[in-house]
């Protein structure tokens, strides 16, 4: 890949938005040079954002005409229109669950058209395809598939119509790989970036991100920028960690402690039924693995919990309350004060996933509880070691939590109430904010 990545990493609220829509607005009055001939035409834009309620935003924000994919007559699937709307050289705001849909003959297309893509927030780069180990060597041992250089996975049944059809559209696309011959990871195919004549990601603490690894195990090249407004205008200037307000906005958050509650009930300290507990399990608490392995009344604890909190330390209505914890935890958790929809229809609860990002839906919202300790799946940290990349996961989980707290009133300056009961994640946005991470 020739071309280097520019990715805008600025807290939220900076501005990357608004820049964005002001670049795409410059470029009517600009003409640029296409690779091949001396015409000249209209920049094209590919802008992809997590929301479908955001894609309405950019383009009644834009002056250009942006045209979002939809499946209808003539075309049949939203993937189908995309393909069409590339060739007739339209510009496109669309999804992230759309674009890692795309396959190596629409990529082909983008980049013979001459696009810019603009990325909202980082894409899902790397999944964990579910296969058993006995299904692995069961479809190698068949000669279905192969593995080659770097564990890609080849199709090699032409007339294969088995249970793992889906698999055999992902190992055509390029996009499968088997790691030490027991884990198959998707990855999105570095095609999705060097199609572009420019690149621009815009997210916050991008080095702590998965996208970042995958830049890294690829030998992609990027550069980061932070947004500075100058009137009103925005500009990206030399990326400075140090010019974000960071001690401002941790002042605003009303971080529980077990000193707040003078009842004597130590919210973050007595949901652990272990009789003694040392420094690494301490470590530990509230992680995917703690979570699996707790007992019935530690979950019952942390459901009291968060009912004390939401109804006693921070009495709070239940619409101005956001929550979060494991999605399968979710529903063990739920109470009078977090409520969570079985059906998952968001609209009927103050839960959040733990992944939300780029979403104003929630900016009224005073009081919130984090339920979580995030580390990396060990199967995604062994895949990038294999290519030479260490992920530090400490970035990891305070880039995930601050994402998760600009969910609420904290984006407008507001002070926020936060129930963070994991003492590591408590302590990571102690160091953020002191600018240790």
């Amino acid at each position: 890949m020739t071309q280097t990545i520019n990715v805008i990493d600025a807290i939220c609220g900076a501005g990357k938005t608004s820049w964005a829509i002001q670049q795409i607005n410059d470029s009517i009055n600009k003409t640029k040079k296409l690779a091949f001939g001396e015409s000249l035409e209209q920049e094209k834009f590919i802008y992809v954002t997590p929301f479908l309620n955001e894609v309405e935003r950019i383009k009644d924000a834009t002056n250009i005409d942006f045209v979002e994919p939809e499946a209808i007559k003539g075309y049949g699937t939203k993937l189908k229109h995309f393909q069409g709307l590339i060739n007739s050289g339209k510009s496109i705001v669309t999804t992230h669950e759309l674009f890692k849909k795309l396959d190596l003959a629409t990529l082909d297309n983008i980049e013979e058209m001459g696009y810019t893509l603009i990325m909202d927030e980082v894409a899902n780069v790397l999944e964990q395809y579910d296969i058993t180990k006995s299904d692995i060597d069961m479809l190698i041992g068949q000669r279905t598939i192969a593995v080659g250089e770097k564990g890609k996975v080849q199709w090699l049944d032409d007339e294969y119509k088995g249970k793992f059809s889906d698999m055999r559209i992902l190992a055509e696309s390029d996009n499968l790989i088997l790691q030490n011959g027991v884990a198959m990871f998707w990855t999105m195919n570095t095609r999705a970036f060097e199609a572009f004549d420019e690149v621009y990601i815009l997210t916050y603490m991008f080095e702590g991100q998965t996208q970042c690894n995958y830049y890294k195990a690829n030998d992609i090249k990027f550069e980061m920028f932070s947004v500075h407004k100058v009137g009103d205008r925005y500009e990206l200037i030399e990326y400075n960690p140090r010019r974000e307000p960071r001690e401002e906005l941790y002042n605003l958050l009303n971080i529980y402690q077990d000193s707040d509650n003078g009842k004597g009930n130590p919210l973050n300290s007595n949901y652990d039924s272990r009789k003694q507990v040392n420094d690494r399990q301490k470590r530990g608490q509230l992680s995917t693995t703690w979570f699996k392995n707790a007992t019935e009344n530690d979950l019952k604890q942390i459901n009291n919990n968060l009912r004390n909190y939401f109804r006693n330390v921070v009495t709070t209505d239940n619409d101005k309350i956001f929550w979060t914890t494991i999605r399968d935890f979710a529903p063990v958790l739920k109470n009078a004060k977090c409520k969570f929809n079985k059906k998952d229809d968001r609209s009927k609860d103050n839960f959040v996933p733990i992944n939300a990002r780029a979403t104003n839906n929630y900016a009224d919202r005073t009081s919130m509880a984090y339920v979580y300790n995030r580390f990396i799946n060990p199967m995604e940290r062994n895949f990038f070691k294999e290519y030479g990349v260490i992920v530090d996961e400490d970035k990891l989980a305070v880039s995930d939590l601050i994402q998760f707290l600009f969910r609420g009133c904290i984006r407008n300056d507001q002070p926020m109430n936060c129930y963070i009961p994991a003492e590591r994640m408590r302590t990571l946005l102690k160091q953020w904010a002191e600018f240790e991470i």
